[in-house]
């Protein structure tokens, strides 16, 4: 079970910004009504969907020492940049960004981190044209650049199933107008469905 929650900033010392940023955070629920348990949250996933004016590049908004988003707002002054692949270059448009999806770590490794970022993108990307992604461990468990390599190896497998594919510097791009987010969901719990049969 998800549940999204929208945080909104409104300033009342000055106007408000010409590009709102929609900032969700979706809880991940395991719902054990069942056996009595009732809901327990296993995780959650931040996704911000924000407008992209004519001139922004995608690829300006990632920190790439921190694999973070930079918020828009903060880059409003800045120098325009080439337009982003498979857009109209002087068009507005509307980019889901997925930025952080964290789950138990009893929870890892069964699929459910990808069902629950398609099942966010599905909900939440209506009317956006492209998603974006920057798959970088943001817990920290060795100084090793050997083992981060391996963290983000294995976080762009995950990725690519929900259909994300390495960009450029580490971004990853899933385009929403050709992929049917519904569909890619129904295969995820499927192939969840089918490994949990598999492991009995």
């Amino acid at each position: 079970m998800l549940t999204y929650r929208l945080e909104e900033r409104i300033p009342l010392d000055v106007d408000p910004p010409s590009r709102p940023v929609e900032r969700w955070t979706v809880s991940v629920f395991l719902d054990r009504s069942a056996t009595g348990d009732g809901r327990v949250e296993i995780g959650y996933a931040h996704v911000l969907v924000f407008t992209l004016e004519p001139g922004r590049d995608i690829g300006d908004l990632a920190d790439h020492a921190s694999g973070t988003w930079i918020d828009v707002e903060t880059r409003a002054d800045g120098p325009p940049s080439p337009a982003d692949p498979g857009g109209d270059p002087g068009q507005t448009r509307h980019i889901l960004l997925l930025d952080r999806v964290w789950l138990e770590p009893d929870q890892r490794g069964s699929g459910l981190g990808s069902i629950a970022a398609a099942a966010a993108i599905g909900r939440l990307g209506r009317g956006c044209e492209l998603a974006a992604c920057y798959p970088a461990p943001f817990e920290e468990t060795s100084d090793e650049p050997a083992d981060r390599a391996g963290a983000v190896e294995a976080l762009g497998r995950v990725w690519s199933k929900v259909g994300f594919r390495h960009w450029r510097d580490g971004v990853w791009m899933l385009d929403l107008s050709t992929t049917d987010m519904q569909a890619t969901l129904a295969e995820l719990v499927a192939e969840r469905r089918g490994g949990m049969k598999n492991a009995v």
